[in-house]
């Protein structure tokens, strides 16, 4: 059972990557961080990917993020060892050239959460809730929760990182954190509608605009756009803006 508590799985040209653990609410050990840090990786040189999406085995969670066993008798040089392979697992979300896309259903606790702040995507069944529950074992919240306030606003962020109370999809939502709050049964069908969305537009582009993305994130205004019309001119060492103008063109003439 061990051997599959995190299932890869491909169809077409989007890789699934599904915590399969519903009897303990899909809860992640630091050997399922490693296998998905493996598995991104591989993602990440694979061209035929064009989309990844993250999910939760069952109906009650998507993921209760770390297993708590995880953090018995941590030493100060073992919690930085953890804390670095979660920080990679959210790094290669935000960065690999697929779009990331977060299928969250029920409880989505920690870890998984910052996870879920890191993608691209995501969308979310009726009952999903959110929690950073760190505080309550004495531990702060790191890593991607310094994106909350983005996402959530400065005043939810300090509740739920301070108090450590989960939040309903509806009052996180007032913020635009989920791209699309669904039906349960039609969690994933809704992840695969965004999913060929993006297999729809170039694979270079999409690299491009991810890159953009984090560039925007952790520069100068002045050094984003900058970057930013660097990216411009190199689209058009590819053949794609004009494929895709003659296409428009073509179109409007009907």
């Amino acid at each position: 059972m061990a051997e599959n508590l995190v299932l890869f799985e491909t169809k077409k040209d989007v890789a699934w990557i599904t915590f399969n653990n519903p009897e303990k609410l899909n809860c992640i050990t630091r050997n399922n961080l490693l296998k998905i840090i493996q598995h991104l990786e591989e993602i990440s040189k694979d061209e035929s990917i064009r989309s990844v999406v993250f999910t939760g085995k069952g109906e009650k969670a998507f993921s209760a993020g770390m297993h708590v066993n995880e953090f018995n008798h941590l030493t100060p040089q073992k919690a930085y060892q953890l804390i670095s392979e979660l920080k990679r697992v959210c790094e290669l979300i935000r960065t690999i050239p697929q779009v990331v896309i977060m299928a969250i259903n029920g409880h989505c606790i920690g870890g998984a959460m910052e996870m879920a702040m890191a993608a691209d995507i995501r969308v979310a069944s009726k009952n999903a809730v959110f929690s950073m529950p760190e505080i309550n074992l004495g531990i702060p919240s790191v890593l991607d929760s310094v994106l909350l306030q983005q996402h959530v606003g400065l005043s939810l962020a300090k509740e739920m990182l301070l108090t450590g109370e989960p939040v309903d999809v509806e009052k996180i939502n007032q913020f635009g954190f989920i791209n699309a709050v669904v039906e349960l049964s039609e969690l994933e069908r809704t992840a695969e509608q965004y999913a060929q969305k993006i297999s729809e537009k170039a694979f270079f582009t999409v690299k491009q605009q991810k890159e953009l993305f984090e560039t925007w994130q952790n520069t100068s205004l002045e050094y984003a756009i900058k970057d930013s019309m660097n990216q411009f001119a190199l689209a058009f060492t590819t053949d794609t803006p004009q494929k895709k103008l003659d296409e428009f063109l073509a179109n409007k003439k009907k």
